[in-house]
Formats: C-alpha cells, sequence, structure tokens
C-alpha cells in the first residue's frame, strides 16, 4: 500500500477542490487497513500535532495573569459580602493549587471533582491554612464555595474566548444539601424578650426589629435606607435590589410596630451604614450568647435564625409561598420552598 501522504492525491492532474479534498477525505482507509509504514507514519503526524496542541496550550496560558484575572472577577462584584465570600473561596483553590504544584488554567474535571471531595473544601481554614483537625463544614458551605470558584472559571472561559474551559461545570461531586445542624427558629416569646430587653442598645434592638418583624438579612442593614414617611425601605442584599414595605411588617403581642423601634435614629435615612454586616454578627453573637446564658431566651441564636422566625409566622398566617417569595426576595419559588421545608413547614 502507499504512503498515507499520497493515497488518492496524484491520481489526477487537477487543481485540488474543495469538493475534490471531501471526496478524498471520505473514501480514505481506515487506520486498521493501512500497512505498518503508513501507521507508523500516522502515528508520527499525530503525535506532532498533539505536541503542536500542547505547546500552542501552553503558550496561551502562559499569556495569562492569575491575579489580574482574579482582581477583575471581584472587581465585577457588586456587593462586598459576595466580593469576601468569593475571595475566601478562591484562597482554598490557591491553597490547593500550591501544594499540589497545579496551574489553575490546567485543572482537569476530574481534578475539579476530586478538590470538591477534598480537605481543601471540606475543612476550616484559619490564616490560610487547612485545620485538618476540626470538624467538617457544612454542605452549604462547600457547595457555596464551589460555586463561587465555578464562577470564577466561567469568567476566565469568557475572557480566554473558551481557551480555558471551567472544569466544574456539571459536577457531580458536590455534597447534598443536607443541614448541618438542626435549626432553632426563635419563638415569640424570644423576639419579644430581646426587643424589650434593657441590656442591649435600642440601635441594635431597631436591627432585630427589622430582621424578625420584616426578615431583611443582616447583610442588607448596612445599605438599608428609609422613607419613614412612607413606610418604605430599600437596600441591597446578595447583590440584589431590594425595595420593600414597612406594612408587611409582622406583629406579635408584647411589640412594638417596627417604626417605633426605628425613632431611636430620629428620621436617619441610613442608621447602619457605619457598621459592616460582619460587625453587626459579631453583636448579634454576643447579646444573644449572654442573653442565653441569663436565661432570658431558649438558645442562642444567629442573625439568620430571626429571618427563618419572620418566613415561619408570614407562612403560617397567611399560607401564601409567592407573597412569602416576593417577601424575602428569594430569587425562585424554589428558593422559597426549600426554606420551608427546612423549617418543616411544607
Amino acid at each position: 500500500m502507499p504512503d498515507i501522504i499520497s493515497v488518492q492525491t496524484n491520481k489526477e492532474n487537477i487543481p485540488m477542490t474543495t469538493q475534490k479534498a471531501v471526496e478524498i477525505l471520505n473514501t480514505a482507509p481506515t487506520f486498521e487497513e493501512l500497512d505498518k509504514s503508513s501507521q507508523k507514519s500516522v502515528i508520527q503526524i499525530a503525535m506532532v500535532d498533539n505536541l503542536k496542541k500542547d505547546l500552542q496550550f501552553k503558550a496561551k496560558i502562559a499569556k495569562l495573569n492569575y491575579e489580574e484575572i482574579k482582581e477583575t472577577f471581584l472587581a465585577n462584584l457588586n456587593s462586598a459580602h459576595t466580593k469576601d465570600a468569593y475571595s475566601r473561596a478562591l484562597t482554598r483553590l490557591e491553597t490547593c493549587l500550591k501544594i499540589t504544584g497545579k496551574i489553575f488554567a490546567e485543572l482537569s474535571t476530574l481534578e475539579a471533582d476530586q478538590f470538591i471531595r477534598s480537605s481543601f473544601l471540606s475543612k476550616p481554614m484559619d490564616n490560610g491554612v487547612i485545620n485538618m483537625g476540626a470538624e467538617d463544614r457544612a454542605p452549604a458551605a462547600i457547595r457555596r464555595d464551589a460555586s463561587a470558584i465555578s464562577a470564577f472559571y466561567s469568567f476566565v472561559e469568557r475572557v480566554t474566548n473558551h481557551a480555558i474551559m471551567n472544569p466544574f461545570r456539571g459536577t457531580r461531586a458536590l455534597p447534598k444539601r443536607t443541614a448541618k445542624k438542626d435549626i432553632v427558629v426563635p419563638s415569640e416569646a424570644d423576639v419579644v424578650a430581646i426587643l424589650n430587653s434593657k441590656l442591649m442598645s435600642r440601635e441594635l434592638r431597631a436591627a432585630f426589629a427589622i430582621m424578625a418583624l420584616r426578615g431583611l438579612r443582616v447583610g442588607g442593614l448596612p445599605n438599608l435606607t428609609i422613607n419613614y414617611e412612607a413606610h418604605v425601605f430599600s437596600t441591597t442584599s446578595k447583590s440584589k435590589e431590594y425595595r420593600g414595605n414597612f406594612d408587611d411588617a409582622i406583629q406579635i403581642p408584647g411589640c412594638k410596630s417596627i417604626l417605633e423601634y426605628f425613632k431611636v435614629f430620629k428620621g436617619k435615612r441610613m442608621p447602619f451604614a457605619e457598621l459592616s454586616d460582619s460587625k453587626l454578627k459579631m453583636q448579634v453573637a454576643y447579646w444573644m450568647a449572654k442573653m442565653a446564658k441569663n436565661g432570658l431566651i431558649s438558645s442562642v441564636f444567629s442573625a439568620h435564625d430571626f429571618r427563618h422566625f419572620y418566613a415561619s409566622h408570614h407562612y403560617q398566617v397567611n399560607k401564601d409561598i409567592y407573597r412569602l417569595k416576593t417577601l424575602l426576595n428569594h430569587g425562585s419559588i424554589a428558593v422559597t420552598e426549600t426554606y420551608l421545608k427546612t423549617l418543616n413547614l411544607i
């Protein structure tokens, strides 16, 4: 059998056309039909082609500046809270790459799955060091960080015109959505005790009021802007703008209306502007621990537990999941359904 390069190309002394090229390709022999010499030539050509592709890929990724791409990616995020969460997730990836000697642009889908299942995501991190002796993190935290890293790779995919693909897309390695611990929802008695407490400042009680009686996330408080006359507010929560009405607040016996708690600010439009959500969370944690220790409340509640209280109370009274979705500013009804299932309400 003639050399593979000359197969069918010299039979006719005519110019090579697209039609002729297609005809040659369609009638070309299979690899098994070639003689050993031709097979060897094909293998050599394939090897050269693979080496060329590998070299071209390495040349492309050599031009990539990870720090610049990361900085641009984070700069495009609207929320400071989201930016901080994504940055911490990428720190976990960077730690893994440094220890394993990998380059971020060369991570395969298999390696992405292995990373998701590894201690780099499942264990807490202190000052850039994985705490191997600590308890595993909640599945929700692992899923959140994996999602953040996937979003980064999707950004890389776009800026490199698909030269670098997202290895986290479509992964099946994510842990199931299970709660790490039982959710404890404050009772009405707990909320009454907190909102009427003389231990903490009136300003902090106003923060509790808007979380418990109106269901706002603690992350939405620093940007909270209030129109007292119209009973409306606006804020940014989880990178989404949100406008709401204080008339949608719940009223429980023993507590004042939500705007009564805000009188302490004397009409200040952004009452929590000088506080970050992390500082607010720290204050909540401190006072909840103090009140629980003194037997004033039934448990140590997190800031988010008061959003659970609002969701639970509102749904039990109104049974309107679609309205609740709007009031909680959820992205979809599925999120609200998951919320209510977690609270054992549906």
